[in-house]
């Protein structure tokens, strides 16, 4: 029988294979990283969503909502958040594609391009070839420096063979050390270490009208998904593809020529739309302003798919226009951008 001092402690099994004992009011997380079992992880403090698994059997406190991370179907499924997830029982759990996520390539910074005025492409040079979806993400960890590591998108697609050399959309964000780090250009050729590949946003129907709304960096996991249906002779590129890319100004703008070759390569109707939101009034700006959902509408909604990535604010808000104008909730699919100034600590 256990004293009152006695502290209880729950045993966790990941994926019916590892099994580990966690103390006394540890997270999943904590517990996994502290027995050295490389668990998909990223903010540690429910931020993210990178470490999200499924509650097979046992029961857990959740610390925090986990809805403004996970879809409803996610939720419906019993995904929790492991940072954020504390056994109350022995405790069962599933990390989605493990088998095929579980690899851990060095490499160092090849390249550094400035885009606007806060975001880089950051091009990485593997020792050997990554594999992942259009649509993934990795995380990218400095391998000689005590600076957090931190997921970031693939802003292209992968080959059948894997990729060597992978880029990335980086914003310099305020009190972000690795996003900051990784734009100086005083760090090419730092070493790095890529875990990956994580998410499942990807390409799904083949036979609908597409509308993708990006938000910032969250252009990187769109042109990945683009590219890659372009490149495999996807049936999706007789459809109609509707790109609308949601910034502050004109500087804020990238990428574009780039977006157009990528439109002379769509069979269909392929539009581009830029949105600015805080442009000054008087200036020289002849296309569409204010908030990029507002031009979220039921001709490029209904029957359509939909792929959201950027921050929070703006991937919930176009769910709701999306679902408004008559698009299927199970037909959104979305991947929320969430910078360090957004997380508590």
């Amino acid at each position: 029988m256990l004293s009152l001092f006695s502290k209880k402690e729950y045993k966790l099994v990941i994926n019916g294979q590892q099994e580990l004992i966690l103390e006394h009011k540890e997270s999943i997380l904590n517990g996994a990283l502290r027995h050295d079992f490389k668990f998909p992880h990223s903010c540690k403090v429910g931020g993210c969503g990178t470490c999200k698994c499924r509650l097979i059997s046992g029961k857990v406190k959740e610390f925090t909502d986990k809805s403004y991370l996970l879809s409803k179907k996610e939720i419906a499924e019993k995904y929790i958040l492991a940072c954020q997830s504390m056994p109350k029982s022995n405790v069962v759990i599933e990390i989605p594609n493990w088998d095929k996520n579980n690899q851990e390539i060095a490499g160092n910074i090849s390249k550094i391009e400035a885009m606007t005025h806060d975001i880089s492409k950051v091009s990485v040079s593997l020792e050997t070839h990554i594999h992942y979806k259009a649509g993934q993400y990795v995380s990218i960890q400095s391998s000689d420096t005590d600076i957090p590591a931190r997921c970031y998108s693939f802003a292209q697609s992968n080959t059948p063979g894997g990729n060597q050399l992978v880029s990335f959309f980086v914003r310099g964000v305020t009190g972000g050390r690795m996003s900051n780090w990784l734009i100086d250009p005083l760090n090419v050729n730092s070493k790095v270490t890529l875990s990956a590949a994580y998410g499942d946003f990807y390409l799904r129907d083949q036979s609908a009208p597409v509308l993708c709304v990006a938000g910032g960096s969250g252009l990187a996991p769109i042109i990945a998904l683009i590219e890659e249906a372009i490149q495999n002779n996807s049936a999706i590129v007789d459809q109609p593809l509707t790109l609308l890319m949601g910034v502050r100004s004109q500087r804020d703008i990238y990428y574009q020529d780039q977006i157009n070759s990528l439109g002379a390569q769509w069979r269909n109707e392929f539009r581009f739309i830029p949105v600015l939101s805080d442009e000054p009034v008087a200036s020289n700006w002849p296309g569409h302003r204010g908030f990029v959902t507002n031009y979220i509408d039921r001709k490029i909604s209904l029957g359509a798919t939909g792929y959201l990535c950027g921050p929070p604010p703006m991937i919930d808000a176009a769910m709701i226009k999306m679902q408004e104008n008559g698009m299927d909730l199970n037909r959104i699919f979305f991947d929320k951008f969430l910078d360090q100034s957004g997380i508590k600590p």
